[in-house]
């Protein structure tokens, strides 16, 4: 629930992010535990499934905050 957190507060206030970006902030940011990418990548990719974020059609590479989540 750490990483969920940080990384929807990062696009919350970026609103579009590229991944290493996005992974180089959430790793910053979290200072509970030492967080590994592999494990932030699954988080990611829960928050994509969930409609919190979803990948640019152009860029794979690149993620976009969608404000209103599953509520749309």
């Amino acid at each position: 629930m750490v990483v969920d957190a940080n990384v929807v507060r990062i696009m919350k206030a970026r609103k579009v992010l590229m991944y290493q970006d996005l992974l180089k902030d959430v790793m910053t940011q979290i200072t509970l535990f030492r967080a590994q990418p592999g494990d932030v990548k699954k988080r990611i990719e829960s928050l994509i499934e969930r409609e919190y974020l979803e990948r640019d059609p152009d860029n794979k590479a690149k993620f976009i905050y969608k404000p209103w989540g599953r509520y749309i």
